[in-house]
């Protein structure tokens, strides 16, 4: 990914650092022309870096943020990236929201967009759900939210079907592992389709296969199911339930009170690194080396 970024001519990198040194070590020995520094925040090696730290690369003027992970990662990055483009490189357990590409061609895609030689419309505006307790906005998530009859969820728990008693999707695209794959095999949503889906499951309904995890393939059973639009709420009546965003358990309600997830579109910005590749390549920009190009970025 460095080296695709030093390619196009960027500059300025900063990072997050993690408690492997993957990026420090990547650095060490390899400076084309890249100034790259650790962000100046406290690490605890908790998801709450991650929210911090894209927060500090958007009030800092970042260009363009790289993550590296699923789509747990990408949500907390979500949480705080504001308008920023995101490349999402997928490394996690599950990969809907990011993108299963080369770290070069991920880079030189950032690298196009932090120097703006590519438009920055092709970093589209994606979906997302917002969980709003009492009217008031918990949590978002980028791919699905689960409710669980179950009063305490493990983590192998969040695969078993027969715990869950509804999905609210965004995403519902074959060829995705996880929750959202029972959508994706009853009513299949393209990437970049605005609509969503609301499912009930039970003991009795219309069996799904659905891709649960890697060698878990498993029939579930579909009672009611719609398409959502923009802007749709789903009112979630079941107490006491457990709220599982994007595959991690994060709420457990026991009291009564209103729980919605509504269908946004105020999600981030997304960046489709061959989308950027080609309109490059449309463009001509490989026809000469991409650092002699234009101005440059961060």
């Amino acid at each position: 990914m460095l080296a695709g970024l030093a390619a196009t001519g960027a500059r300025w990198v900063r990072f997050l650092p993690d408690s492997h040194g993957i990026v420090a070590r990547a650095v060490d020995g390899f400076r084309p022309g890249l100034e790259v520094e650790p962000l100046p925040v406290m690490v605890d090696y908790t998801v709450e870096d991650t929210v911090r730290a894209a927060g500090l690369l958007a009030k800092s003027g970042a260009a363009c943020i790289v993550t590296l992970g699923g789509d747990g990662t990408n949500r907390a990055v979500a949480k705080a990236c504001g308008d920023v483009p995101l490349v999402a490189i997928a490394t996690g357990t599950n990969n809907v929201f990011p993108q299963i590409v080369d770290g070069t061609l991920a880079g030189i895609a950032a690298g196009l967009i932090a120097t703006g030689r590519v438009p920055s419309t092709l970093a589209r505006r994606t979906k997302r759900l917002e969980i709003w307790l009492d009217g008031e906005l918990a949590d978002i998530a980028l791919v699905d939210v689960a409710i669980s009859r179950q009063r305490f969820m493990g983590a192998r728990a969040v695969w078993d079907p027969m715990t869950l008693h509804e999905l609210v999707l965004a995403r519902a695209e074959p060829g995705c592992i996880g929750l959202s794959s029972i959508g994706a095999h009853l009513f299949p949503l393209a990437r970049g389709d605005e609509r969503g889906l609301h499912i009930l499951l039970g003991d009795v309904g219309e069996p799904v296969s659905a891709i649960l995890a890697p060698g878990m393939i498993r029939t579930v059973l579909i009672r009611r199911w719609r398409v959502l639009q923009g802007g749709d709420a789903v009112a979630v009546g079941l107490r006491p339930c457990t709220v599982v965003v994007d595959g991690e358990r994060e709420l457990h309600i026991e009291r009564a009170g209103s729980l919605d997830v509504r269908l946004s579109d105020r999600g981030p910005r997304l960046v489709d690194v061959r989308e950027a590749l080609w309109h490059a390549a449309q463009a001509g920009l490989f026809r000469s080396p991409l650092c002699a190009q234009g101005e440059t970025g961060r």
